[in-house]
């Protein structure tokens, strides 16, 4: 099974070959139809002892680059074919239009000798391709057409391997040059599927701090963590009043409000949970006033809510009311889940005595509910109210309740 940074570096190579087609296609019929008005001029505007042949190779060539350059926009067939025309179009257009003005050259060597550099040329244009296979098929081209045109030019044995030298470091560079690019793409989409992946859950300073200092995040470590539930209510019978699609618009924008003030206060987002959410502070990195940053996330997201509401009653829909839990403790934060799915969360009793602190939000009628270890690292930052010292479902000891004071 390939890996999702796979799939995207795949994706983005072939729309970077896809564009730099287009631009290959434009650059070819830019230069060929340059060189073929030039050439015209030169035989037909200058003076000749005798007249010169026709350029039918280099007319032929400026029609092809216009099929190219247009249908290569209409086609996609085009298109994936016009990536093999440097090796199979232009590198025998420029051997055969050399070709025939041998018998028009003065100095064949000299001839043979500035093909060299175009087939140079072409052969580090192939590698824009993004396809070894392409640069070495060009290179071998290459060196074919140019060894011929330098055995009709009668050129020495030194000149010969010279001319397979120059366009074997040509090739050996575009490989070279091209590998480096292409493993450079890979490891942008590897760090760009990381910072997705990072920015869903964490907040940007905080997946930013995991990008730098390369934080293990698969490795479970217990740490003192402050957990917030949050929870709409009576939302299973508001939803029967709406149809999915309304449903769905009124979750993703509470949702929305909700992540916001989480990130705002550089707390992580552990889950949704249908109409509510899960998210924790203090780790996967360490913050002293975790505490302090969920009580306060916990009121910004109230505050959140009431400018929804305000915003509901506008558009005639129902307020809506949130409960929200919040309790500090051990837990263990780590990566879980097996090979093909992991998730990376938090557990422990921390999340179970949070969790049934937003339950009891609804029997006290209170909007935020935090527990007395919470209460403790507050000091005297948050103004709060004793509200009852209660049971709680999956612990021995009673845990005491308080509520922020109202202003």
């Amino acid at each position: 099974m390939r890996s999702p940074s796979v799939s995207i570096f795949e994706r983005v190579l072939q729309e970077e070959r896809e564009r730099n087609v287009r631009y290959l296609n434009g650059a070819r019929f830019a230069a060929v139809a340059l060189f073929l008005a030039l050439q015209l001029g030169v035989n037909y505007l200058l003076e000749h002892k005798d007249d010169p042949p026709f350029p039918f190779v280099l007319v032929a060539y400026c029609l092809i680059s216009v099929v190219l350059f247009v249908g290569a926009r209409q086609s996609a067939r085009i298109a994936h074919l016009s990536a093999l025309a440097v090796p199979f179009l232009d590198l025998p257009m420029v051997f055969l239009s050399q070709w025939l003005s041998f018998p028009f050259s003065s100095d064949l060597r000299a001839l043979a000798n500035f093909t060299l550099s175009l087939f140079v040329l072409l052969v580090m244009l192939s590698a824009f391709m993004l396809k070894t296979v392409q640069v070495l098929l060009a290179g071998c081209i290459a060196v074919s057409l140019q060894l011929a045109l330098q055995f009709a030019a009668g050129e020495k044995s030194i000149g010969k391997v010279g001319g397979v030298a120059v366009l074997g470091v040509a090739v050996a560079l575009s490989c070279f040059a091209l590998a480096r690019r292409i493993q450079m793409a890979h490891a942008l989409a590897k760090e760009e599927l990381q910072r997705e992946r990072l920015g869903r859950y964490f907040s940007p300073q905080v997946a930013a701090h995991i990008q730098q200092t390369g934080l293990g995040l698969a490795a479970g470590q217990q740490c003192e963590v402050t957990v917030l539930f949050a929870d709409l209510r009576q939302f299973t019978a508001l939803s029967e009043r709406l149809t999915p699609a309304e449903t769905v618009a009124l979750l993703n924008e509470f949702q929305a409000s909700m992540v916001a003030a989480v990130f705002a206060h550089r707390g992580t987002l552990d889950k949704f949970l249908g109409d509510g959410l899960m998210a924790y502070f203090g780790a996967p990195v360490a913050q002293a006033d975790h505490p302090l940053l969920a009580v306060r996330c916990a009121l910004a997201m109230q505050a959140a809510l009431a400018e929804l509401n305000t915003t509901r009653v506008a558009r005639s829909q129902e307020p809506l009311r949130m409960g929200v839990g919040v309790h500090t403790g051990t837990a263990i934060v780590g990566a879980i889940g097996t090979e093909i799915r992991r998730e990376f969360t938090v557990v422990g009793d921390a999340v179970n005595i949070a969790a049934r602190i937003e339950n009891l939000t609804r029997h006290y009628d209170e909007d935020i509910l935090l527990s007395g270890e919470t209460a403790r690292h507050l000091a005297d930052a948050v103004p709060l109210r004793a509200v009852d010292e209660t049971p709680v479902r999956g612990r021995s000891q009673p845990v005491r309740l308080f509520a922020p004071v109202r202003g």
